[in-house]
């Protein structure tokens, strides 16, 4: 038996399926156009060497544990917090926030699972399966799990990029892009080639969130930042300041469970 020849409607379908994939690929080109002009390529590949050595910052600290205070300052309110941490790259948390000694939140992530618990009744225990949830609901400042890890052990919470230039408003900082993203980063050196300043950014430059790191410690083998401003575009700021850090310190598995997370 002959084979069936496809009918007229079948050329109409993969004709406009061809169409579709290449309008997304152009649409996704022009976005990545939008948010990467044309640069030196001689200035791009020095951007890229200092963007990788943003995301290279600490990279031998897997782990560590510490003690500080917490600030967070809204438009409507300020609430001042201690707080004791422990923390394992790139994603497991034991993060307990205290006020006059007592326990107000707790979170708890494992890198599968993650549990919320407030001690005061701000809301139910809440667990679930993730490995990098959104903190805002927690914390009000719209950061990733993970990015707190990262900055709780001395690093940049730089996210993947496949191009990076140096910004034309400011010669001490580089832009980063990902194709078919819609964020920018901006990251600030020192002269001394030190990273102060950190912005994640929308593709119309509107402020997702910032970091700037105004302290930092010196160790025998490593600088630590240990005043930290989070802050976003609505007015909300997270002063952390670091008291007691111990990067690459023991932390047990164990610590990042609490009863109930389903793990």
């Amino acid at each position: 038996m002959a084979p069936r020849n496809p009918g007229p409607a079948f050329f109409h379908f993969r004709a406009v399926w061809r169409f579709m994939a290449v309008f997304a690929l152009a649409a996704g080109l022009a976005g990545c156009a939008s948010v990467s002009p044309k640069t030196d390529p001689v200035m791009d590949k020095k951007a890229r060497r200092m963007a990788e050595q943003a995301r290279d910052v600490n990279s031998e600290i897997t782990t560590g544990k510490g003690t500080g205070q917490m600030t967070l300052t809204t438009p409507n309110r300020q609430e001042r917090f201690k707080m004791a941490w422990a923390a394992g790259a790139p994603n497991r948390l034991r993060l307990t926030l205290l006020m006059s000694g007592h326990p107000v939140e707790t979170i708890a992530a494992t890198g599968e699972w993650v549990t919320f618990i407030s001690h005061t009744g701000r809301h139910k225990p809440h667990s679930a399966v993730s490995a990098d949830p959104d903190l805002e609901p927690y914390i009000d400042i719209p950061i990733r799990l993970s990015e707190m890890v990262a900055l709780l052990l001395g690093k940049v919470p730089v996210r993947p990029f496949d191009r990076a230039w140096i910004s034309p408003d400011d010669p001490d900082t580089i832009l980063t892009a990902k194709s078919f993203s819609g964020t920018l980063q901006a990251i600030r050196f020192t002269p001394q080639g030190r990273v102060d300043r950190y912005r994640l950014l929308d593709t119309d430059r509107t402020l997702i969130y910032g970091v700037d790191y105004t302290a930092f410690r010196e160790t025998n083998e490593h600088t630590i930042p240990t005043a930290i401003t989070i802050a976003d575009s609505h007015g909300r700021t997270l002063d952390i300041t670091l008291s007691v850090v111990l990067p690459n310190a023991e932390v047990k598995e164990s610590v990042f469970r609490l009863t109930g997370s389903g793990s």
